[in-house]
């Protein structure tokens, strides 16, 4: 098989099986790799360099947003499950605000929290910081 029809399909296959799955992300429900409820995805950020899915705009149940690493995530019957502890993820850096793009600084701040590094930037969601406010489903088990 020649490169260029092998990277034509590698990217058919990639176009195939991620795009569909980020709108997704948005409103489900996200848990720590230790299966701890931490909150539910208001909105995904994109490096504007490589557009891909950087980190996770979670909103948490008592009314604070944080940001959470995208890379690891774990796709689940019930919604995604983060490469991080869900401790973790709840003790980030809180967003004042849902924010539609990501500074360099609050960046290089959630990098050094979760131990990752933080890419080149700059981020931008897909969802508007009015629509990403909706309230969000409760994560307590029904009764």
């Amino acid at each position: 098989m020649r490169t260029g029809e092998r990277e034509r399909r590698r990217m058919a296959l990639v176009a195939a099986t991620s795009s569909p799955l980020l709108p997704g992300w948005i409103g489900c429900r996200a848990r720590g790799a230790d299966d701890v409820p931490v909150g539910v995805v208001a909105d995904v950020l994109f490096d504007a360099r490589s557009r891909a899915p950087s980190w996770l705009l979670l909103d948490l149940d008592d009314g604070r947003h944080v940001v959470a690493p995208a890379c690891g995530l774990c796709h689940r019957h019930d919604g995604v499950q983060l490469a991080c502890s869900g401790d973790l993820a709840r003790s980030a850096p809180v967003s004042a605000v849902p924010p539609d793009g990501l500074g360099r600084e609050h960046a290089l701040a959630l990098a050094a929290h979760y131990g990752v590094r933080c890419g080149a930037g700059p981020w931008s969601g897909i969802l508007q910081p009015t629509v990403a406010r909706a309230p969000a489903p409760s994560l307590s088990p029904a009764a």
